[in-house]
């Protein structure tokens, strides 16, 4: 589990540091020298957002959720499938990411990067809901007990 949260750190690490921050610098220096927006690729502006939203802070959300599933027992299928969600979302990202700096076939490469991030979510949510640290009698809340503010807000997002 140790090494699955190291990939998913330095991957994201990665995301953060090639295609967020070389895209963020190449969009700026266009801004810069003309002191206008339109000088700007959109496609480039959004491999630059995939790449910063999906590519650093999705890896990192989808690493630590996967490594909090080591409290308590760590279910058998739950290395396995967090190695696949890994494969799927790096996969996906990347595809995106040379989709939006390059229109080498983008109709194809659009959809199946979307595709994978979406099986590698579905990976993940599966493998998070499956476990559970505590068995699901202590996790109840009686009906007698309101709930606070707090855990409504914080379920609500």
């Amino acid at each position: 589990m140790h090494r699955l949260l190291t990939a998913f750190v330095l991957t994201g690490l990665l995301f953060m540091l090639l295609p967020g921050t070389f895209l963020g610098v190449w969009n700026l220096i266009p801004i810069s020298s003309r002191q206008a927006l339109q000088s700007l690729s959109p496609p480039f502006v959004q491999a630059h957002g995939h790449a910063q939203l999906f590519g650093w802070i999705g890896t990192f959300i989808l690493g630590i959720g996967l490594f909090s599933t080591k409290i308590g027992p760590i279910p058998p299928k739950a290395i396995p499938l967090g190695w696949t969600c890994f494969g799927l979302w790096t996969s996906g990202v990347t595809l995106r990411w040379v989709e939006g700096v390059s229109p080498w076939h983008w109709r194809v490469l659009l959809p199946v990067s979307a595709f994978l991030e979406l099986t590698a979510f579905l990976v993940f949510f599966h493998t998070v809901t499956s476990h559970s640290p505590v068995p699901q009698a202590d996790l109840s809340v009686p009906a007698n007990t309101k709930r606070e503010p707090w855990m409504l807000m914080v379920m609500a997002r």
